[in-house]
This record gives structure tokens, C-alpha cells and sequence, in this order.
């Protein structure tokens, strides 16, 4: 346990320490401070590039600089993409000057977060667009379903034109059934869809069609000339020399960060959440099957602590998630320890708990007006039922084969295999065998918390029987009645003084007694 909490505590300083993947400028190295910062969102986008993102923010802000960004991506999760192309946009609101350049494709996710900078270059042969949403099963990659697709067709229409974009244009790249054509409607060239194209023909208003710019079924993608001419880049270059030339910065001092290890385990935390999910609830669940609180608990709590880590590093989980989650672990704890059977410790427990995963899945700023924030909302809970599924099938697998096999035999008695004498070693030493008869009367003698123990009258020798209660805490010295017995136990009540009240499940000491 020691080398896994040390482990622990390495990996957290290891993630949000300091960046040791920034290229260091000699000190002998003549010349004025670095005026601009550099990083690369190169293959798929994931939640180390966001963090890259952060500190790169962070060094430009310290030093005054600007910010370049070099796209040479794919795409990445729609979740993760939104994110980050919602915090470029922020900085930029903010003031810093971000500058986009695409030197070689900026596909999908990557279009979004481009156009989010303040300015964008791009090479000539550089290509930007073709954003389908897209979902992997079964069956491969596959277009997402019409839901996903309209919410995210509204999402980008409005990002586009937030951003001086053509949302038509935008649509293209997103929606193969999207058709645009140029036509000359009193002499001003202006794009339409296919749709408006029908009307026209419709209403017999049909206007000079001047050419087909993307055919229906076609995803768009455009060239960096093609991306200047129709607005979405402001102009060409090569380098990010010429980049730094065409934005008044010539000469500027120009450092590149690359990612760290921490940045990247950062993005592998975040692809295990789920497994760490998983983990944490089956040993949660083994913890509470064990007396006391051992290694099972530890690493419940371990697993926990590992994956809200990561998602607030990530930026998801934020500060009032883990409070709730962690509200709702003691809650539960409450219930389970504290006030058995008093019920609404437990539920709300549960429901702060589920609230708190969920929460952190999806990230701070959730509106439940926004259709693409409920989708989100949705897949995260998806996620967590499937997740908690798993869980459960998991451990009932594990109690029903565990016991058969040879490690998990040394650590389970088997049904009819055990004696009084294996599971209460301290009933054989006294050389007598405890009776409990059924009416008999006796007492408790610790509080059932709810586990304690009794002693009936006609047990020799005060033998104690453990007890768990049901329901409630049933106190010291309270009395106990026998309701029945049978081999191996003994269910009793505890009586307060006025009334019989809670029950108990009392294991019996002895293997012989009467029904």
C-alpha cells in the first residue's frame, strides 16, 4: 500500500507540475525575450493537447507574447473537441493573441478549434474541412445518427457564423446532403443550397446559376487557396517564419513547447476513466462484503482520487463535482456505519454520488437548454449505467465462482464445509457447546452498529453470539428475545424497555440448534 500511495503521489506531481517539455533558450544566447509561443495539435486531438493548450496560455500571458497554433490533425472526440475550441475562443475574448495555422490538415474537430483563433494561415496545400460527426461500433465508423447529427448541424452553423464564417459553407463540411451552388441573383454572386435552389425552380424565380461549389453527397474540404477565397483563412504561408512576418512580427523571437509525459499520461488518465470507474465500485463493493476497512477500501478510494484527478485536470470535473461526489461517499458511509437503516443518508448519499460522476463527465457550464449539452449529458450517462453494469456482473461472477477456485477457496468457506470450531475458533478451546433455545431471553452486549454481539440465557459460559442488526442501532444492555433458531443462527429482538423494536440477524455459535 505504501509504493501505490507513493505511486499516487508521483503521478500527481508529475501531471501538475512544472511543464518539463518546454524547449530551454540558452542563457548565453544573445537577443531579446521570447515574443511568441508555439505548439502543435498533431494527431488525433485528446486531453493532453488541451493541457499543451493551458500552459502554453500560461507562458504566452507570463511573457506577453503571442501564441501560434500549428494544426496537423484529424479530429478528436466531439466532447473534448467543443471543449477545447470553446477555451481558444475564450483566450481570444480574453485578449491574447492566438494564431491559427494549418501546415498541413485541420480535419473535423480541428476546423472548429482553427477557426476559434484570431487569425488563421494556411499552407496552400493544406486542407480544412470535411467534419462529419462520426460514431465507432460494432460495425466500424459509421455517420452518428440523425439526433447527434442535427444538434451538432445548429452548433456549427452558429460557431461559423460567430466566427465571420459562412454557416452554408460550414454546413458542407459536416452534412453530405448539404448541396451549395454560386448563382447571380441581380447581378451580386452569392451561394445558396440546393434546398433554396428549389424554391427558386418552384416559384419559377430561377436565378443564373454560375456553378456547382460542393454536389450533394460530397463532404466539403477545402485547399488553403480555396480556404482564403472563400473566407475561412486569412491568407497563405509556408512558414511559420511568414506567419509571424504577415502578423507585424518579424524577427520576434519564436520558442516551440512540446508535450511532457505528464501531459500525456494526463491524456491516458482520461482515456481509463471508465475502467477506473469500474474498479473503484468493485472494490467498493468487496470492501463492504469485508469486516473493518482494508486494502479493498483503499483501493476504492485510490481509484476514485485517480479519475476526478484527471478530469479536473482535464478541465471537466470541476471543484463543486468532487465536493458532491466525495458529500456522497459519506453520506453512504453514514448510512452504512453510523445510522443503519434510517434510509435517506444512503439515498441522498446515492444521489450525490451519481450526481458528482455524472457532472464530471460532461464539465462545468452544462445547460440542459442546449440540445448538444443534453446529448452530452445523455452519452455520460449511458457511459455510467454501462459502466456500473459491467460492475455488477463483474462481482456477482466473482462471488459465485471465486469461492471454487483455489486462491479464492482459502479466502471463502464454502457452504457445508464450515464447523463451529473453523469459523469460531474460541468455542472449541472452552470445550462446550453453546445452546440456544428458542424464547430464550438475554441481552445485548455492545451496540450493533450494526454489528455487535448477545448473550441468551442457557448459554454456558456467556458465550456471545455476533450479531448484525437489520435496521437501526440497537444499543448495549438492551435485551434480546429468541425468536427462532436453527443450525448456525439465531434471529433476536432488542427490547428498549417499552417495546420490542429492532431485529437482528445473530450468527449462532454452536452447529446443533433446535428448530
Amino acid at each position: 500500500m505504501t509504493r501505490l500511495l507513493a505511486l499516487f503521489v508521483l503521478v500527481l506531481a508529475a501531471v501538475s507540475g512544472p511543464a518539463l517539455g518546454t524547449r530551454q533558450v540558452d542563457e548565453d544566447d544573445a537577443g531579446p525575450a521570447p515574443g511568441a509561443r508555439g505548439l502543435r495539435g498533431e494527431g488525433p486531438l485528446d486531453a493532453g493537447h488541451l493541457a499543451l493548450f493551458q500552459r502554453a496560455v500560461s507562458e504566452a500571458r507570463a511573457a506577453d507574447a503571442v501564441l501560434v497554433m500549428a494544426f496537423d490533425t484529424p479530429g478528436g472526440e466531439l466532447t473534448r473537441m467543443r471543449q477545447f475550441a470553446a477555451a481558444v475562443d475564450e483566450e481570444v475574448q480574453g485578449g491574447l493573441p492566438i494564431i491559427g495555422w494549418v501546415d498541413d490538415e485541420a480535419l473535423s474537430a480541428g476546423t472548429w478549434i482553427a477557426i476559434a483563433c484570431e487569425s488563421l494561415y494556411m499552407r496552400e496545400r493544406a486542407t480544412i474541412g470535411a467534419a462529419q460527426a462520426v460514431m465507432i461500433g460494432p460495425q466500424g465508423m459509421q455517420p452518428a445518427g440523425e439526433k447527434i447529427a442535427s444538434a451538432y448541424r445548429a452548433w456549427v452553423r452558429a460557431w461559423a457564423e460567430d466566427h465571420g464564417r459562412s454557416p452554408l459553407l460550414a454546413q458542407a463540411m459536416i452534412d453530405p446532403a448539404t448541396e451549395v451552388r454560386k448563382v447571380r441573383i441581380d447581378g451580386v454572386e452569392r451561394l445558396i443550397s440546393g434546398r433554396e435552389w428549389n424554391d427558386y425552380v418552384v416559384r419559377g424565380d430561377e436565378p443564373e446559376l454560375v456553378g456547382t461549389l460542393v454536389a450533394e453527397g460530397e463532404l466539403w474540404a477545402l485547399t488553403g487557396s480555396q480556404a482564403v477565397q472563400y473566407g475561412f483563412a486569412d491568407a497563405l504561408a509556408e512558414t511559420v517564419d511568414e506567419v509571424l512576418a504577415k502578423q507585424g512580427l518579424s524577427g520576434t523571437r519564436y520558442e516551440t513547447l512540446e508535450k511532457t509525459a505528464s501531459e500525456d499520461l494526463l491524456a491516458s488518465l482520461h482515456g481509463m476513466r471508465l475502467l477506473l470507474l469500474f474498479l473503484g465500485l468493485s472494490f467498493g463493493y468487496v470492501e463492504l462484503k469485508a469486516p473493518g476497512f482494508g486494502i479493498p477500501g483503499v483501493l476504492s478510494l485510490l481509484c476514485f482520487a485517480v479519475m476526478f484527478v484527471g478530469q479536473y485536470l482535464v478541465g471537466l470535473a470541476d471543484v463543486p463535482h468532487i465536493v458532491l461526489a466525495v458529500l456522497g461517499i459519506g453520506l453512504v458511509a453514514t448510512e452504512l456505519f453510523v445510522l443503519p437503516g434510517m434510509i435517506w443518508p444512503g439515498a441522498a448519499g446515492a444521489l450525490c454520488l451519481i450526481a458528482g460522476l455524472l457532472l464530471s463527465q460532461v464539465g462545468p457550464g452544462l445547460s440542459l437548454g442546449d440540445a448538444w449539452d443534453r446529448l452530452i449529458l445523455f452519452d455520460a450517462t449511458f457511459q455510467l449505467v454501462g459502466t456500473a453494469t459491467a460492475a455488477v456482473v463483474a462481482i456477482w461472477i466473482l462471488s459465485r465462482f471465486l469461492p471454487e477456485t483455489p486462491v479464492g477457496g482459502r479466502l471463502v468457506l464454502a457452504g457445508g464445509q464450515a464447523t463451529v470450531a473453523d469459523a469460531m475458533p474460541e468455542a472449541r478451546e472452552a470445550s462446550h457447546t453453546a445452546h440456544a433455545r428458542p424464547g430464550a431471553i438475554g441481552e445485548t452486549r455492545t451496540t450493533m452498529r450494526p454489528v455487535g454481539t448477545v448473550v441468551l440465557e442457557g448459554d454456558r459460559s456467556g458465550i456471545e453470539h455476533e450479531a448484525r442488526a437489520e435496521t437501526g442501532v440497537i444499543a448495549a444492555g438492551a435485551q434480546a428475545y429468541n425468536a427462532c433458531s436453527n443450525t448456525g443462527a439465531v434471529y433476536v429482538f432488542a427490547y428498549d424497555g417499552s417495546a420490542w423494536s429492532q431485529s437482528a440477524y445473530v450468527k449462532a455459535s454452536n452447529a446443533e440448534a433446535e428448530d
